[in-house]
């Protein structure tokens, strides 16, 4: 039996002029306007497996994209992961798992032609962090991490899927920012032991600590460090975070400078770099490395979503490990 694989779409535009479409993916529906909150008049396109029997899911997949906001080839690489996973290992069945990619459209997107009026709208980046939406009028102050929220609280409802174990929010780069931001700042739940992160070759990290590898006094701004974001404060933040179940996982030969800004560069010169230092502070806290996190090394490779996620470590992080 041949493995299938699927080629990405071809898709006009760009990053910085905006996307043109929102093109169709094979195995995929491409949702316009999936309801975020009905409340709020929030909606939001995605792609998700299409043709789901949703009593049959057992783990779900969401995949955010990199700065690149195309969300299709991200769905398209877990997809054919997912092929890959099913292939080599039978107790991967694909039947049982399912994925989901949110599509971050910017003003750029919404005026070449991708977007939509009425969907939710970020700024250039400010999605990664958590930032509210720009647009539309009509809904203010609506943060990309509600969305998570509420993409999360989807699958957990077990009236609408009621067979599902576990699900694994997924990221490269700077979808990998998002989760691992977004693991840190995400209010506590019922569901938060079904609930994992996958964290793969981040620009930058939030980091634990008010120490930095490479310390720069010229770096006014700390930047990427937890805060008192909430009543929880920065101790409360970081024991909730150490808490979480978060897989990270860095390329050996990922040795790009990424991120150049100030506080990125105090945290370590290359993607890699930054991921060893990041590793040894954890392992350097109080408690030592958390009992519910894991880090893998994927050996030889560089930035590469498709090689991180078919790796045998991604492989297993995204579509079988339960913590």
């Amino acid at each position: 039996m041949r493995q299938q694989y699927n080629d990405n779409p071809a898709v006009g535009g760009s990053p910085d002029t905006g996307w043109e479409s929102m093109p169709d993916v094979q195995d995929a529906t491409a949702y316009r306007d999936w309801v975020v909150d009905a409340t709020a008049g929030a909606v939001m396109p995605l792609y998700q497996t299409a043709n789901q029997n949703n009593l049959a899911i057992k783990r779900a997949v969401i995949v955010l994209a990199g700065k690149g906001r195309d969300a299709w080839s991200y769905w398209n690489t877990l997809n054919n992961a997912l092929y890959n996973a099913a292939y080599q290992d039978s107790s991967i069945v694909r039947e049982e798992i399912s994925l989901m990619a949110p599509c971050w459209w910017t003003e750029a997107d919404l005026n070449a032609g991708a977007g939509e009026q009425g969907q939710l709208i970020w700024g250039k980046m400010t999605w990664v962090s958590g930032h509210y939406n720009v647009a539309p009028d009509s809904v203010s102050k609506f943060s990309s991490f509600q969305v998570l929220d509420a993409l999360v609280a989807q699958y957990m409802d077990q009236s609408v899927y009621p067979n599902l174990n576990t699900v694994v929010i997924a990221g490269h780069s700077a979808g990998a920012q998002m989760a691992q931001r977004y693991a840190a700042l995400r209010a506590t739940t019922d569901n938060d032991d079904r609930l994992h992160y996958w964290i793969g070759n981040p620009g930058s990290l939030l980091w634990l600590t008010t120490d930095r590898p490479a310390p720069n006094s010229n770096c006014s701004d700390p930047g990427y460090a937890t805060k008192d974001a909430n009543s929880l404060g920065r101790d409360g933040i970081v024991e909730r975070y150490r808490g979480r179940k978060v897989n990270y996982a860095w390329g050996t030969a990922d040795n790009g400078p990424g991120d150049t800004r100030c506080q990125a560069v105090t945290q370590g010169s290359t993607h890699y770099e930054r991921g060893q230092n990041y590793v040894a502070m954890l392992e350097n806290m109080d408690g030592g490395m958390p009992s519910d996190q894991t880090v893998d090394w994927i050996e030889g490779v560089s930035h590469d979503n498709e090689a991180m996620m078919n790796s045998a470590a991604g492989l297993e992080k995204l579509f079988k490990y339960v913590a």
